[in-house]
């Protein structure tokens, strides 16, 4: 396999696309100093985890969508709990707050 393992194997294609986005392409590669073919991957993988991170987020808001009374009320006392605990930790190096009386 001269030194290449499974992963790094590319798969080669061929794709018509529309002249201005093959120009839009190709002056992206000569700004970045990349192929062609590299360009197209980057903007591929970028277009990839967008959509990842939108299915992400709508999945998300049905999950919350989809609480019942009950779950909501569960859930807004866990995140209370969290909440209150967040505040005992040292953020940034910073030492928690001391409480009244103490």
């Amino acid at each position: 396999m001269n030194g290449m393992t499974t992963a790094a194997r590319k798969a080669k294609i061929s794709v018509s696309i529309n002249p201005t986005l093959l120009d839009a392409l190709d002056r992206y590669a000569a700004r970045v100093g990349v192929t062609r073919s590299a360009a197209l991957e980057r903007w591929l993988s970028q277009i990839s985890h967008r959509e990842s991170v939108a299915r992400l987020e709508e999945e998300t808001a049905a999950y919350y969508d989809a609480l019942t009374a009950d779950e909501r009320r569960d859930d807004a006392g866990w995140a209370g709990a969290a909440a209150a605990g967040a505040r005992h930790l040292p953020v940034d190096g910073a030492r928690s707050p001391r409480r009244r009386g103490k």
